[in-house]
């Protein structure tokens, strides 16, 4: 082999070499940037809706001046307002599994009757009264999702 073809032969896999790195480097700073637009604009807003403002319901409840009957029968119509905004916005960012929690959350905040929950937790049917099984599966997807995103994101 000539000593031209050997510099054409490094020229070339060089070449290939410096295409490869930067679509690797442009893939993982695209990958970067739409977990972060996931995080900040879906799963940060939701998890502080629902977890902080959960936490300060708690505390609420604790004080001489917090009703449970209120606040349970309430939490339908307390959660749907800033929550739907979100989802209506940014459910594009959803994983498979979070959207179709989103979307059952929403047929359980417009399904539910604040009335109605309130009437039952007055009488005493404190078991059955309140079904928020997809609230709760809301609740639990929203916080692991946010956890594993967050995790993901300071790794990368």
């Amino acid at each position: 082999m000539s000593n031209l073809e050997s510099i054409i032969l490094v020229a070339i896999f060089s070449v290939l070499g410096n295409i490869a790195y930067f679509e690797y480097q442009t893939k993982k700073k695209t990958s970067k940037d739409l977990l972060k637009q996931r995080l900040t604009n879906l799963l940060l807003p939701l998890y502080v809706t629902l977890h902080l403002k959960e936490i300060a319901t708690d505390a609420w409840l604790r004080s001489d001046d917090g009703d449970y009957a209120e606040s349970l029968s309430d939490l339908p119509t307390r959660m749907l307002s800033p929550i739907q905004k979100i989802i209506e916005e940014n459910i594009y960012l959803a994983n498979d599994q979070l959207h179709e929690a989103c979307i059952e959350f929403l047929q359980w905040a417009y399904g539910s009757d604040t009335n109605e929950r309130f009437q039952k937790l007055m009488n005493s049917n404190f078991d059955s009264a309140i079904q928020d099984k997809d609230f709760k599966k809301f609740y639990d997807i929203v916080v692991l999702e946010y956890s594993n995103a967050r995790r993901q994101y300071l790794n990368k």
